[in-house]
């Protein structure tokens, strides 16, 4: 029995260490290669899920129920701040948009003028 939870104290450490390596290799996309804003807001809500399942991992880890409990509440918050960042660059593109047609039409019309 003893080997049984050495085993699984094994994997769950080899989890969090392969969870660490994909976190990282998601913060240095987001730094370096994140060129779209798309790619930099899918980069943030999976490096959001790869925390909480490090926190759901090292809750297994070290036996601590409580853990759990901060996993959810870091989803909830991940999730909203997720949402929350897509409504206002929706919303700041749409004003971009406008200003641009906007211009482009004032432009058009001295253009026709002359």
């Amino acid at each position: 029995m003893f080997e049984y939870a050495q085993a699984i104290r094994f994997l769950l450490l080899a989890g969090m260490l392969f969870l660490s390596g994909t976190l990282f290799f998601c913060l240095f996309f987001v730094i370096s290669r994140g060129h779209k804003i798309t790619d930099r807001i899918v980069a943030t809500n999976m490096i959001g899920v790869k925390v909480i399942l490090l926190i759901v991992i090292v809750a297994a880890y070290v036996g601590e129920e409580f853990l759990i409990d901060v996993a959810f509440v870091y989803a909830l918050l991940s999730f909203l701040a997720t949402v929350v960042f897509t409504h206002f660059l929706v919303q700041f593109r749409v004003k971009k948009l406008k200003a641009r047609e906007q211009h482009n039409a004032g432009n058009n019309e001295e253009c026709e003028v002359t």
